[in-house]
């Protein structure tokens, strides 16, 4: 009960106080998604694809242009040298991937990644968003949380 009252308060604040917003992200090994709570609960923001899901995948089209999501995950059929997927897997180590001429870590695909997201959530909010909540698995250590923070801020 003491639950759905803080929630209740907390909705009711934040729609009079007309407050940027702020995104949950689950950056997944395979898929990543992008959520809001706003006054009638969650909400999962769909991508430019219309999908609430967008692949974690990251590649290099002929034109040397970064694609990341549903985009980058069809050339793992046609061209699988140019992409690059489950890197979350790497977060917090020095492993690297050439793409394009360009060494990446994980961090940086990951940063792509949820750039990706951010720019989903703000075509669909018509404002910037510069505050989220990024999951991590409870297995991640302290270097890996850091990494995906640090992929946050570079996002």
């Amino acid at each position: 009960r003491w639950a759905r009252l803080h929630v209740s308060v907390c909705v009711s604040f934040w729609q009079s106080h007309a407050m940027p917003p702020v995104v949950g992200i689950d950056l997944g090994t395979t898929n990543s998604l992008c959520a809001v709570f706003d006054g009638d609960g969650p909400r999962l923001i769909p991508n430019a694809h219309g999908e609430v899901l967008t692949p974690s995948v990251v590649g290099v089209n002929d034109k040397g242009q970064i694609l990341v999501g549903a985009t980058a995950k069809e050339l793992r059929v046609t061209r699988p040298e140019n992409c690059v997927w489950a890197f979350k897997r790497w977060m917090g180590t020095d492993r690297k991937v050439e793409l394009a001429g360009h060494e990446f870590g994980a961090q940086e695909l990951s940063a792509m990644v949820l750039a990706a997201l951010k720019h989903d959530a703000e075509a669909a909010f018509g404002e910037p968003v510069r505050d989220a909540v990024i999951t991590v698995p409870a297995y991640f250590n302290d270097n890996q949380r850091n990494a995906t923070k640090m992929a946050g801020e570079l996002a």
